[in-house]
């Protein structure tokens, strides 16, 4: 069920060209990260890379998987107090909407939830 927040510190995209994954695709895995548990680093045939959710990866040999589901590694740019709604949270990151349409990642530590009255 979606739930709104408000963000509590600016966060600016940096990657233009962020990695899309789809459904069967093959990419080659690489490291956990540390910071952020379920998340692991993968490259695509183009050289793209970004950590992904484990649990859309089915390993298959020799530090290769297939991916289970499609996946978009877009942050959302975003301003203090900026009011958005989470669409789903994956393993300490929510894929949110913003009040303009725009659609992205953002780490859960900048949001704060708006309670219901």
């Amino acid at each position: 069920m979606p739930q709104i927040f408000f963000v509590t510190a600016d966060y600016t995209v940096i990657d233009r060209a962020p990695l899309e994954l789809v459904a069967g695709q093959r990419v080659r895995t690489g490291r956990t990260d540390i910071d952020w548990p379920g998340w692991v680093w993968v490259t695509a045939d183009d050289g793209r890379g970004s950590y992904v959710p484990e649990d859309i990866l089915e390993a298959t040999k020799d530090g290769i998987a297939t991916v289970s589901q499609a996946f978009a590694a877009h942050d959302l740019s975003v301003k203090a107090r900026d009011e958005v709604e989470s669409i789903r949270h994956v393993k300490g990151w929510h894929w949110c909407r913003n009040a303009m349409g725009q659609e992205g990642w953002l780490p859960a530590y900048l949001l704060m939830p708006i309670h219901a009255k």
